[in-house]
């Protein structure tokens, strides 16, 4: 779902709806030269995560150059496999928010819906599934479930990262396999975002994400992600 960048009233409300229809929204150009923060803060309340800056600058890295613990660590400037952002918290971001600064329309970011995941494995299954981070949280390994039911609500809450889940029982380590292979042949949409402004709104709870291989005239690539706590 895709809109023209103009700051109105009709705009932001149209987000809100587009993420609430479709899981997403592709805003074309919004505006350009306000600060991120300020313009992102348009669409919703930016979310202050433990450990990270509100705004963190993306940028294609060699696994030399970074972190061991980030994806660009595991996977350097190869294509960046699908997940959920955090996964491996109690409470991962809501929605995830993803603003150009420097463009490549070499790169793509990769969406698949999480539906498609609950209509071949079924609510009740994946639900099943167990999993826990692959190394300790502060507070000790939490157990964690594949798809969760939000409180009380009918609304669901999916998680996935092959890197940084593991399955936490022999029975859960069979489905997650599957998982993986369904995911691994999946055909996920793709958008590029090239334009200074251009910005991608995408519910984290919904959908997973990814980032295509960098070649090498998109080195200069510059995303800045923000997470939003909820949508305006």
């Amino acid at each position: 779902m895709s809109y023209g960048g103009q700051k109105n009233i009709r705009v932001i409300s149209s987000v809100a709806e587009a993420i609430t229809m479709h899981g997403y929204v592709l805003i074309r150009g919004y505006r350009p030269d306000a600060p991120s923060f300020e313009a992102l803060s348009d669409f919703g309340q930016i979310d202050v995560v433990e450990g990270l800056n509100p705004i963190q600058t993306l940028i294609p890295r060699d696994k030399v150059e970074a972190p061991p613990n980030t994806y660009s660590g595991n996977f350097g400037v190869a294509e960046f496999p699908l997940h959920t952002d955090l996964a491996h918290w109690a409470v991962p971001p809501r929605f995830l928010a993803l603003r150009c600064v420097r463009g490549s329309e070499s790169i793509a970011t990769r969406l698949l819906d999480g539906k498609v995941l609950v209509k071949r494995f079924r609510p009740d299954v994946l639900r099943t599934i167990l999993v826990q981070p692959r190394r300790p949280m502060r507070n000790g390994k939490q157990l964690l479930q594949l798809l969760e039911r939000v409180d009380s609500s009918d609304q669901f809450r999916l998680r996935w990262d092959s890197v940084y889940l593991k399955p936490a029982t022999g029975p859960s380590g069979e489905l997650f396999a599957n998982v993986l292979e369904f995911i691994s042949h999946a055909q996920p949409a793709e958008l590029v975002l090239l334009e200074r402004g251009d910005t991608l709104v995408v519910d984290n709870w919904r959908f997973l994400h990814g980032r295509g291989g960098v070649t090498t005239n998109a080195s200069t690539r510059q995303i800045h992600r923000a997470y939003l706590s909820s949508i305006s």
